[in-house]
């Protein structure tokens, strides 16, 4: 007798990245477990939940300026109602968004033989290793920035297929849908006409009008609501090799702010192509010349520069790409270059998080390459082989450094709620205590207590 399920995974396809995606994610899942409720910003979220109807909600939601993510404000409200502060509800729809995310990936880039099968196993390793990734894991009521990942990747991933062109007036909701969730969803017009501009089959000049309308409509509403230049206002950002606060920054760019601008653009492009700078700052650089640079970060800085370095190669000297691959290449590039543009006004890893999707797309269009160019020669077969051993060993190294991240953010929400750091001297307040209670009745493994050589080859969050 002879097993489907089984028979599937011996052909190159979907099948083998797909149950990859699932295992890591239920990796992930047991780290994740200790998880607790973050004290910031989670008190704000689920009180307004808990207070108000319906009606207020939405009046809450669609009416404040400054941070306009109304689908939040409602999500948040829903959840709360279906599941209250249970943990594992929240977990569960993390981690079923994130394994959402690689299965969108790899939909994108269709393996359909060996060679790409494998570029899309070294693109998840990647995309998961990444530590612009670790806001995909963060447990809120509703994750927006999962949330808005999917929507702008599930909006690319339905421009290339072909049925949806005769009818994709069905961007304009679906654009809308992520500018309601994230500013990130302002991503989505900019990826539809790249993916229009090289052909792709799913969409039209009616589907990237509909974008570019949906943007319209989403910037009317914003700048009806009178407070949208508080957004532009400097915020605290890394700045060479410190944080800059607010007035430093102000002072120092008073008379050129596109300079600061123009940095934290670069800054943020290069934390996906080097691992460096990290947050606008030069970690790798201030520790070569303090002579204490840490084995993880060299590893960081090695890893990335050499993958950097193939895809560059491969890129540079290719000359014919498919349609499909072209298209892959275009929305990659598209990805890292608007990702990084929206952190002009600051720098952080969770705004690149598309940028790093990006990342990985171009790694598996390079390596699938890099087999086919070399595949009819002995040397080349030899050659293409090291590479891809040497990249599978990076990123799975570096995917075990993600999943030490988590249990290491488990201990440090622990701290949170238990070392009076963030005590603000409010005594009984029911949702205070619930959130508090529904933390400190589990205590996670103490990080400190983890073997040396972790705190060597991995970048840990909790110093040792």
């Amino acid at each position: 007798m002879r097993w489907p399920a089984i028979d599937s995974l011996r052909r190159p396809g979907p099948a083998i990245p797909l149950l990859w995606s699932l295992v890591f994610t239920g990796g992930l899942a047991v780290a994740f477990a200790p998880q607790g409720w973050p004290r910031v910003d989670m008190y704000s979220l689920f009180a307004g939940a808990a207070s108000n109807d319906w009606l207020e909600t939405l009046a809450d939601a669609f009416t404040r300026g400054r941070e306009y993510r109304p689908l939040q404000v409602m999500l948040t409200k829903l959840l709360y109602e279906l599941g209250g502060l249970t943990l594992w509800f929240y977990k569960s729809l993390v981690l079923v968004q994130f394994a959402g995310i690689l299965a969108i990936l790899v939909w994108l880039l269709r393996p359909t033989d060996w060679p790409r099968t494998i570029s899309v196993l070294l693109a998840l390793c990647c995309v998961s290793a990444l530590p612009i990734s670790q806001i995909l894991l963060a447990l809120f009521p509703a994750n927006v920035y999962s949330l808005a990942t999917l929507t702008v990747l599930g909006n690319a991933a339905l421009a290339l297929h072909p049925p949806l062109r005769a009818h994709d007036w069905v961007f304009f909701p679906l654009t809308l849908l992520g500018l309601l969730l994230l500013e990130l969803g302002a991503l989505t017009p900019i990826l539809l006409t790249t993916l229009w501009l090289t052909r792709a089959p799913g969409i039209g000049r009616r589907g990237v009008a509909a974008t570019w309308v949906a943007v319209a409509a989403y910037a009317g509403v914003r700048l009806s609501l009178g407070n949208s230049a508080d957004g532009l206002e400097y915020v605290e950002t890394g700045l060479g090799f410190a944080d800059a606060s607010r007035a430093e920054l102000g002072e120092l760019f008073v008379h050129a702010p596109y300079v600061l601008a123009v940095y934290n653009v670069v800054a943020s492009a290069l934390s996906v192509l080097f691992s460096e700078p990290r947050a606008g700052k030069f970690k790798f650089v201030e520790s070569l010349l303090l002579g204490n640079t840490p084995t993880w970060l060299w590893f960081h800085v090695l890893s990335s520069a050499f993958t950097t370095a193939v895809i560059a190669t491969i890129v540079a000297t290719r000359r014919r790409w498919s349609s499909r691959d072209g298209q892959l290449l275009a929305l990659a590039v598209a990805l890292i270059a608007g990702s990084s543009a929206l952190a002009f006004l600051y720098t952080r890893d969770r705004i690149a998080v598309l940028a790093g999707i990006g990342y990985a797309l171009l790694l598996a269009v390079a390596i699938t390459h890099l087999w086919e160019a070399l595949a009819d020669r002995r040397w080349g077969r030899y050659l293409a082989g090291a590479a891809i051993i040497i990249l599978a060993s990076i990123w799975t190294i570096r995917d075990a450094e993600a999943w030490l991240r988590v249990r290491d953010t488990s201990w440090e929400t622990y701290l949170e709620w238990t070392d009076g750091r963030l005590d603000d001297g409010r005594t009984g307040d029911e949702l205070l205590d619930r959130l508090r209670a529904s933390v400190t009745t589990r205590v996670p493994d103490d990080p400190r207590e983890a073997p040396s050589w972790t705190y060597v080859l991995f970048e840990r969050e909790i110093a040792r």
